[in-house]
Order: C-alpha cells, then structure tokens, then sequence
C-alpha cells in the first residue's frame, strides 16, 4: 500500500486548548491548496471533529476499523464537504475505547502510515497514555497546541515529556536496552534533564547514547499557541520552547501563533471550520502559513515505520516545568523585522534575512547557518556602511532554516544599530503568525 507523503499530528496535554479546532483548519489549509489530505481523529473515546465538520452521521468510523467490521482504515473515511478533504471520525461514547490493546494499536499505526493522501493530519487524544503517545508519534512532524495559561505550559511540557521518554525507550528497546532508560528515567526528577540522563548512560554504551541523540535530532516537534489576547503573551511559548531544548534535549520551535477569536469560537457550535469564512483575517492567514511551513519543512529521510516501544512503566503524569516560566522570559523584547545581511563564520559566508532584532541579539533565517556554539560576525548589509557586529549562536533549527545569535560586542554598539534597523525595517508585530525560538 502507499504511504502518505507527510503525516502531522496534533497533541495538546490536556483537553481545552483547541487542539481539534487548530488540526482541522490546518487540514482545510492543505486541502485547499489541492493536496489530498485525511483529517483521522485520533482521540479515543472523545471524538469531535465531525462535530467541528457538521457531521452528524459520521458512520462506524475509527470504531468500525478496530472492531474488525471494516477492513482498513480507508474504508472509514467519510466526505467533510470541502473539495480534496475526508474525515476518519473517532470513536465517542464507547466504553473502553481509550484502552485499546497493544495490537489494535500497533495496527492502526500501520494504517495511518499507509492512507493514500498527499497529508495525513492525526488528532491525538489527551493525556499521556501509550495510545496517546505511540499516535502522536507516528507523524513526520509532531506539533503541541498550548494556550498561555502555566497549566496549559505545564501540561504541554509534561506531554513532550513523556513523548520524549517513550521515544527514548522504543530506540533503546530496539537494541535490547529500554531497561537501562527504565533506570535511568526512575532515578530522575522533575527538574533534571534528557541530557543529563545520556551523560549518565554514556560512561556504559557511549554507542547507544550516540544513537538516541541522533533519533532525538530528528524528533519534529513543534509548539502552536493558541487563544492569545495580546502579542506579548507569545513570550510564553518562546520561553516553554527554550526550555524543552534545555531539559528535553529536543528542539520545539514555534510554529505559529492564534489569537482569542469570536468567529474560531462560533466556527464550533456552527459545525464549520473558521478557515472556510475568515479569509484574510489575520488568523486565517496564520494557520495558511503554518500549513505552507508544514508541508515545506524538509524531513528526515523516512525509513520503514517505527516499531512501538514495548510495555514499561507508565509516561509520568502531572509534571512539574523543572523551573519557573519567567526564567526563560527573554530579558529584552525582540523587535521582527526583514531586513538582509551576511553571517561571516569560520565554515563560511552565509547571507541571511534577519527576522528579529534586540539589544542582545537577533533571529536569522537563510541556508548554511553554522551550529550552537559557533563565534561569527553579522554583518549588516541593509544598512549604510555595512556595519558589522561580533555574535555568537546560541541556537539553530536547520529544518526551519533559522538560528538565534546573540551580540558580544559593546552593548552601546548594538543598541544603537540595533535602534537603526528597527527604524528602517520594522514589521508589524505577528500576534498570529509563524514565530521562532
């Protein structure tokens, strides 16, 4: 059978943060752009999206796949309306089925990656059950709905958390090895690290350890926040990415940002995804975009489906964030910007669009960008003179094209070109829009 050609899924922790609404219109997006894409709703014993579609015969749907009365997955899509877009409805009411054995499991993972579609886009269930997590992990890119409540930030760390472990143990396990990250995950607290875990298996299987951190590379999480009131309140999902890079050992860039909205609130009693009657609104535009970033983002080379972990300990529950949000809060608010420039490294010439700018540092998006850690020089081409500032990069995302560098130059030095290109080549504050860490 053939397999899809992207598969995204949609997690959120807990339920309230609009994971299903944010999935479906994302499925819209790409269906509108004349890919063929199945929305499955994933979420086992809650399902809504046909609710969100106007549905209000959904059919056998997930629960005729797992109880045997259809033959496979594709046989419980059901038409939503809009041109290039079906619908596997999940299962609601049933008893029991949240807890679906380990081989209904297995194969309707098998399933999912083989739906003929251009996308597949997967609305996990809340939670952090094996089901849950093995569905969210089935996709190419794997992206966490949060609002900017701390519950809301602290149930989606707690989500990747989890997610992270069981992926973990899968890779381990495939060399006969979970019980070492059983172990070593026991032994951890809420405020240690991923990393600190794989120092302390290196000493034992440095080999192994090289191996996890290179599935860990390739994880594809990203962070959607949602229900934003004002711009400013975007600085939590920054802060929760930069935290899950430090304590997770995965990079979870923001993808895209939503604001509160009366007209996504009606979309859901009116039975009608919001993209459908919200062109040009700014959120509509933000979900086009994601949905373009989506289906633009290179991916790593897709080998044969992932075995699921075997059984172990139960993901952990209710986790704490390991430290306070506002400690990852950037000191100084980063000003976006669009502007050229040229990053001068030790591995080469680079020219780049700066996408943000502070007194302390700035967004770069281009080709080539060198890695954590790397000493360079931004040189500013937009500006007269093309003044040049030393840098250090604190951090990139080679999918997303985009690294973070911080100044190390006199702070009266940077604040006053900083001020210059902020002068020149503001752009208006995205409050709904793709974002970066």
């Amino acid at each position: 059978m053939p397999s899809p050609g992207r598969i995204f899924s949609i997690g959120g922790g807990k339920g309230g943060v609009g994971k299903s609404v944010v999935a479906g219109n994302l499925a819209v997006a790409m269906a509108q752009e004349g890919l063929r894409v199945v929305l499955v709703d994933a979420d086992l014993g809650a399902a809504n999206q046909h609710t969100l579609f106007g549905i209000a015969r959904p059919g056998p749907g997930l629960q005729g796949f797992l109880d045997g009365s259809l033959p496979d997955l594709a046989a419980a899509e059901v038409d939503t309306g809009i041109p290039n877009l079906t619908l596997v409805p999940g299962t609601a009411g049933v008893v029991g089925a949240a807890n679906i054995p380990a081989a209904r499991r297995d194969k309707l993972l098998r399933h999912v990656r083989a739906l003929a579609a251009d996308a597949v886009v997967v609305d996990v269930g809340a939670g952090v059950s094996f089901n849950v997590l093995d569905l969210f992990e089935v996709a190419d890119l794997r992206l966490v709905v949060l609002t900017p409540q701390l519950t809301s930030a602290q149930n989606a760390y707690a989500f990747l958390k989890g997610a992270v472990f069981r992926e973990l143990r899968r890779m381990a396990a495939l060399e006969g090895k979970a019980a070492l990250v059983d172990a070593s995950e026991e032994a951890l607290e809420a405020t240690a690290s991923t990393p600190a875990l794989l120092d302390k298996l290196r000493g034992e299987e440095p080999a192994l350890v090289d191996r996890l951190q290179a599935g860990l590379s390739t994880f594809g999480a990203r962070l959607v926040g949602n229900q934003l009131f004002e711009p400013r309140e975007k600085n939590v999902f920054y802060a929760i990415s930069r935290m899950v890079r430090d304590f997770l050992g995965i990079e979870a860039p923001v993808l895209g940002a939503l604001r509160a909205s009366r007209r996504v609130h009606d979309s859901i009693n009116l039975g009608r995804p919001f993209l459908l009657d919200a062109r040009g609104e700014e959120s509509a535009e933000a979900v086009r975009q994601m949905a373009s970033t989506l289906l633009t983002t290179p991916l790593p080379r897709r080998g044969d489906p992932p075995a699921p972990a075997p059984p172990g300990p139960p993901p952990p529950e209710g986790v704490p964030l390991p430290v306070a949000v506002n400690r990852y809060h950037r000191a100084v608010d980063r000003v976006p910007i669009d502007c050229e420039g040229t990053l001068v490294a030790p591995g080469g010439v680079a020219p780049v669009r700066l996408r943000d700018v502070s007194l302390g540092g700035a967004l770069l998006e281009g080709d080539r960008l060198p890695g954590p850690g790397t000493r360079a020089v931004l040189v500013l081409a937009a500006l007269d003179g093309r003044p040049s500032l030393p840098c250090v990069v604190r951090h990139a995302h080679p999918p997303d094209r985009r690294a973070g560098v911080e100044f190390v130059t006199e702070r009266e030095n940077a604040a006053r070109l900083s001020e210059e290109l902020i002068r020149r080549y503001r752009r208006p504050e995205p409050v709904a829009g793709p974002g970066d860490s």
